[in-house]
């Protein structure tokens, strides 16, 4: 069989789990450099991949006003053109990472000769292995995300190569994030983010600004806190419980954390995309899991340490929580800790 000249790769959302699956692209990239590639993702979060490296084509659906308005003849006109326009490109090979009813069926409507994805066993909805004409079955047992990505990645031919991540960094985002680091007369200093989509995911404020004052108390390490849409409320509670001066606030787009992270020595946060952006730079990081498992979801091959309280109910991967989110409630010893080894390691 023939190489694939046109390889469509499948992973709509959420910006963590698109950068779970870039070290996959990469392998697809490495193993096939004449190939085309192109990524099928949600409109939402098309930008992220502008920064990607081996990436011919962004190719952006808007499934979300779907989601919102079902009955907006406009959405379903719009979505029925992109399917369209993504069947006339005739694709060899279709890689679904996402493994839902829906990517399954883009992968399908594609009209890949080939359309790999995870065996029904290992897919959120069952439904989607229905679309694949190569359904891959990974090893059982617990496995980082990123390697069960590869390994879907290998199925189809590709063979394994280093896992490293080519994201690009934009010179005007460096500068402003220069100009904002010069404003805030911070030059070492680590980064907390405290976000995170699911309330369960997230340490609580308090926690954190007890961390922050031992950091800059202790390490004498200034530290700097970075919030997304919607979230400035978290780093107030965080101000508001410090004893010493308030960590700063750096509200800046995600992209401009490319830069940030760079420029910082640690970065402290949750099972979110901020996180994982610091993960895929290579950063040294220190995660705090309640909710998801670190072993599947944590860091991949960068200096790192993870705090997490292991209970009967851990790793239940719930955005709600019957007995008070005890899995989060985890000391701000331990943190603190797992901050002064991680810098040591990196001096």
């Amino acid at each position: 069989m023939s190489e694939p000249e046109r390889i469509l790769i499948i992973r709509l959302s959420s910006l963590g789990d698109i950068l779970h699956a870039l070290p996959a692209c990469q392998a697809v990239r490495h193993a096939r450099p004449q190939a085309r590639i192109d990524w099928l993702v949600e409109k939402s979060n098309a930008f992220l991949l502008s920064a990607v490296g081996g990436i011919d084509e962004v190719v952006s659906i808007d499934m979300r006003t779907l989601r919102r308005a079902p009955w907006n003849p406009g959405a379903w006109r719009s979505l029925v053109s992109s399917l369209a326009a993504l069947r006339a490109k005739k694709y060899d090979l279709a890689l679904d990472f996402q493994g839902l009813v829906k990517t399954g069926l883009l992968a399908w409507c594609s009209g890949a000769r080939l359309r790999f994805g995870f065996s029904r066993q290992y897919v959120r909805e069952r439904a989607a292995a229905l679309f694949y004409n190569r359904p891959f079955a990974p090893p059982r047992g617990s496995m980082h995300v990123i390697e069960m990505n590869l390994m879907l990645a290998r199925a189809a031919g590709v063979a394994r190569a280093a896992a490293a991540v080519e994201l690009r960094e934009n010179p005007e985002d460096a500068r402003a994030v220069a100009a904002l680091l010069e404003k805030e007369k911070l030059s070492v200093f680590a980064v907390i983010n405290p976000g995170g989509g699911w309330p369960t995911k997230r340490w609580p404020p308090a926690r954190y600004a007890a961390l922050a004052d031992r950091m800059g108390r202790e390490l004498q390490l200034r530290v700097a806190v970075t919030t997304g849409p919607g979230e400035a409320a978290i780093y107030d509670e965080i101000a508001g419980h410090c004893t010493g001066p308030p960590p700063a606030h750096l509200q800046v787009p995600f992209l401009q954390l490319i830069p940030l992270f760079a420029r910082a020595r640690l970065v402290i946060g949750g099972d979110t995309g901020p996180f994982h952006l610091a993960c895929a730079l290579g950063r040294p990081v220190v995660g705090i899991f309640g909710p998801t498992s670190p072993e599947r979801n944590g860091p991949y091959g960068n200096p790192a340490r993870v705090v997490c309280r292991r209970l009967h109910c851990s790793f239940c991967y719930g955005r709600s929580c019957p007995t008070r989110n005890e899995c989060m409630e985890i000391g701000v010893d331990e943190v603190f800790e797992a901050v002064r080894q991680c810098l040591d390691e990196t001096q």
